[in-house]
């Protein structure tokens, strides 16, 4: 007996009546694969329109002190980082983009062009350098849900939609995403309980698997009343660790390809992994 016949026995029937039109739509959705028949794609449409999902993105993309060039203007397989990361966030279905990027806004704004991917640009400028923390307050009041937060110096294929199911049923002010690397003295150690974030600690001597923050974050919007005024400072030192005790920071383990730009310096390989992802 296969395993939907199984989950059939435990579904009530339920008798709908619909336009033919919208029916034509649901049966060409039908592929005898995926999609069975008609009941299954409507339940499959049922079950898409009933997922949590968000509509905003953050990208923070401020050029760090100790950089020359832009991170997100690195040539990655032909194309600029930037332009991967909204290619990325335009297929998970976000559509709105704020743009943090402080005293770069214009080179970046040049660099992307028209090329939106079908998302709304917004471009917000800091008159000083505002920080992680002090460049989202500028969005206290834009930003009424939940939403995510992207930094704009790392290439990755993290999966969305399971980002924003585990945030949500977690219910924390904010999930972070996090993968497990060996020996990474660069980034430091958070201590895990369940799946809770209790604190951050420095890495000793580079040994071990140091769980790293990978910079990309879900956040309700009641984290705006913690960002406190418009002054500078970084989410990651001064605001996690207060949530961290507050049992409100979370963390999502996932899968995949992540690399903070920034700090690599054996680009081929980076490309290589890329283009090794965008063939599966």
């Amino acid at each position: 007996m296969k395993k939907y016949d199984k989950v059939g026995r435990r579904k009530q029937r339920l008798t709908i009546s619909l336009p033919s039109e919208l029916l034509g739509a649901i049966d060409q959705a039908i592929d005898g694969k995926e999609i069975r028949n008609r009941s299954h794609a409507i339940e499959h449409f049922l079950r898409q329109s009933l997922k949590p999902s968000i509509s905003k993105v953050v990208i923070l993309a401020g050029l760090k002190k100790r950089l020359k060039s832009h991170p997100a203007l690195t040539k990655v397989d032909g194309r600029i980082l930037l332009d991967i990361s909204l290619e990325h966030l335009a297929k998970a279905g976000l559509k709105d983009v704020y743009m943090l990027a402080g005293s770069s806004s214009k080179e970046l704004r040049k660099a992307v062009g028209g090329r939106n991917y079908g998302m709304r640009m917004h471009w917000l400028d800091e008159a000083k350098p505002m920080g992680t923390g002090g460049a989202l307050s500028l969005l206290k009041g834009l930003i009424k849900e939940q939403f995510l937060v992207f930094h704009g110096d790392i290439l990755t294929n993290i999966p969305i939609q399971p980002f924003i199911d585990f945030h949500t049923h977690e219910g924390a002010l904010v999930t972070m995403a996090v993968k497990p690397r060996q020996s990474e003295p660069n980034y430091g150690q958070v201590t895990l309980e369940g799946n809770k974030i209790r604190e951050f600690s420095e890495h000793e001597k580079g040994k071990g698997i140091s769980i790293v923050n990978t910079g990309v974050y879900l956040m309700r919007p009641e984290i705006f009343s913690y960002l406190g005024e418009q002054k500078p400072f970084r989410i990651e030192s001064e605001m996690f660790p207060r949530l961290a005790k507050m049992n409100e920071l979370s963390a999502f383990f996932f899968q995949g390809m992540w690399f903070d730009i920034s700090r690599q310096k054996n680009l081929k390989d980076i490309i290589t992994r890329y283009q090794k992802e965008r063939s599966v």
